[in-house]
């Protein structure tokens, strides 16, 4: 038995009271030991326990005990069988608690590396192409308010690299219209990016340090491949991935559309993606009997040209490599995919 304040709903005055099990029921007594009610304990509702909180025995009726001696009351309890259920158990042991927290650290991780790409792939996958092209041109507007000047590159250079890009043979990709643009980097020096719907921008500091031949091609091969394989899309998706998933639910772009520009400017492209565009440039090349070695040697020379450091750059210095994070395994891998 255990001593309770009983509370009978017809008065807020807490009632004294013993309560007992005997025979499947519980059973309240008075301090005269006259019994004041009995109810099958199926009926009865027991509050999870707390350890400041006093238990809670609610009947049918609404009247309830409040029982402060807890571990009188528990022994009770496990006489009759009763067991608490998983969440009082969890949320009374420190082991469990803590087992609780590296799940939701586990689970945060993993959506954040993986379920989060894997859901924006399949997102980006579904944006129309008139959409996509929406996309890549407000990205461009914003390049050229502020960010780029007109291409100071002699027109027949320019041509030059149109036409080689535009007699290369590559994977069909209906969704896709390629044109190049170029522009003059200023802050974004020697570099290429590959904008949602086809559009390569080709800076002038990059055609002066790699020049118009097998290397060129390569490079915007690699930046095809990040089109074709809607890598970008899918990197501003990770980036807006509310603002996304309104938007495939809703059919509403115009958010996605707002933060596409900023998340370009701003992106790296993932080490996956940077492996995909490489396997696409490789085989382009190969499709074209150009030298694949022409690739990495170009990767290799942008990599003098900054020190030989790429990785160490500040987030300040907006040259080819705060897009494309390159590390020595890329240039060896396209290496040995050359021979």
């Amino acid at each position: 038995m255990v001593a309770a304040r009983y509370f009978d709903t017809r008065s807020s005055r807490a009632h004294p009271v013993v309560l007992i099990v005997q025979g499947g029921q519980a059973i309240l007594h008075d301090a005269a030991g006259e019994e004041v009610r009995r109810a099958p304990l199926a009926s009865l509702r027991v509050s999870e326990r707390n350890k400041r909180a006093p238990r809670l025995v609610t009947f049918d009726d609404g009247a309830y005990c409040e029982v402060a001696d807890h571990a009188t009351f528990e022994a009770m309890l496990a006489s009759t069988g009763h067991r608490e259920g998983w969440v009082s158990r969890a949320q009374n042991s420190w082991r469990l608690t803590g087992l609780a927290l590296l799940g939701i650290v586990a689970f945060v991780l993993a959506a954040y590396f993986y379920l989060l790409p894997w859901s924006a792939g399949l997102l980006a996958a579904t944006v129309p192409a008139s959409i996509e092209a929406q996309l890549g041109q407000a990205t461009l507007d914003s390049l050229d308010h502020g960010l780029v000047t007109p291409s100071q590159l002699p027109a027949a250079d320019q041509q030059r690299i149109r036409d080689n890009f535009a007699a290369l043979r590559r994977p069909d990709d209906p969704d896709h219209a390629y044109q190049l643009l170029f522009r003059h980097g200023g802050r974004l020096g020697a570099n290429a990016l590959a904008l949602p719907g086809g559009t390569i921008v080709v800076t002038d500091e990059l055609v002066a340090l790699i020049g118009t031949g097998a290397g060129m091609m390569g490079v915007l091969a690699h930046e095809a491949g990040h089109v074709a394989q809607r890598h970008g899309l899918q990197q501003v998706i990770q980036a807006s991935a509310v603002g996304a998933l309104a938007a495939y639910f809703f059919g509403d772009f115009s958010t996605v559309l707002a933060t596409v520009p900023a998340a370009m400017l701003t992106m790296r492209y993932s080490r996956d993606h940077e492996r995909e565009a490489d396997a696409y440039a490789v085989e382009v090349m190969r499709r074209n009997r150009l030298p694949v070695s022409a690739l990495a040697d170009v990767l290799a020379r942008l990599e003098g040209a900054h020190g030989g450091k790429p990785s160490d750059k500040s987030e300040d210095d907006a040259s080819f490599f705060s897009t494309h994070p390159l590390t020595r395994e890329r240039i060896e891998a396209i290496r040995g995919a050359g021979n």
